[in-house]
């Protein structure tokens, strides 16, 4: 992670959330590079990020530390905001950058009280709340309702960057609910239809019309 000042153009990502840096303690612009942990499941959550650029990985981990549960990614909005509204001290899930990002980074202690009091940024993180709510709702119906292939296609536009899509596959089949071999099966048919290419690194996305047709039936 690299830290850099609040510049003009940050102070103005603040604004769209109500909130002005010259009323904010020790906050900071952080650069986090691809595969860094941002924040920690079960770990003390001390600050709140917004996101600016790129792309975050959201997962949860059940109670025995070994099966996904929840798996999605964001590129904007907050993180952090479910726990500063329970008050709650540790994180509900762990946040990775997926691809090199920065994020406004805003200490809760230092300041809350400003935070709380502040309209305009608690309607802004009410609006996230629901919106992660809506999407939650979302994965849950798209399990019952959507075949595999669906949810794949779904996942590999939210998950790909630059054409490649490189996500852990055992991760991937936890996250939308079918079997590795069910998984490998779908991925290699892909392949064989032109869909996606190998790759020493993961998936090429060759045929992004396809993908989209697949998710456009969700």
């Amino acid at each position: 992670m690299v830290k850099h000042p609040i510049s003009g153009e940050s102070n103005a990502d603040l604004k769209e959330f109500g909130l002005d840096c010259n009323h904010l303690k020790d906050c900071a612009i952080c650069s986090f590079e691809s595969g860094e942990v941002i924040l920690n499941q079960g770990n003390e959550v001390e600050y709140l990020f917004i996101v600016l650029r790129g792309k975050i990985k959201v997962c949860m981990l059940a109670p025995n530390g070994k099966d996904l549960t929840l798996c999605y990614y964001i590129s904007s909005g907050i993180l952090g905001d479910v726990e500063f509204v329970q008050e709650n001290k540790f994180a509900s899930a762990t946040s990775i950058a997926a691809f090199a990002c920065d994020c406004i980074r805003i200490p809760v202690n230092l300041n809350r009280e400003y935070l709380i009091h502040n309209i305009t940024f608690l309607n802004q993180l009410a609006s996230g709340l629901s919106t992660k709510l809506l999407n939650s709702s979302f994965a849950h119906i798209t399990s019952a309702l959507y075949s595999g292939e669906e949810r794949l296609c779904s996942y590999i536009l939210m998950a790909e960057h630059n054409q490649m899509f490189t996500e852990i596959l055992s991760d991937v089949s936890k996250s939308i609910g079918i079997s590795y071999r069910h998984l490998f099966r779908l991925l290699n048919d892909m392949c064989e239809r032109g869909v996606l290419k190998k790759s020493a690194s993961g998936f090429i996305v060759l045929d992004r019309q396809y993908l989209t047709e697949k998710c456009a039936r969700m």
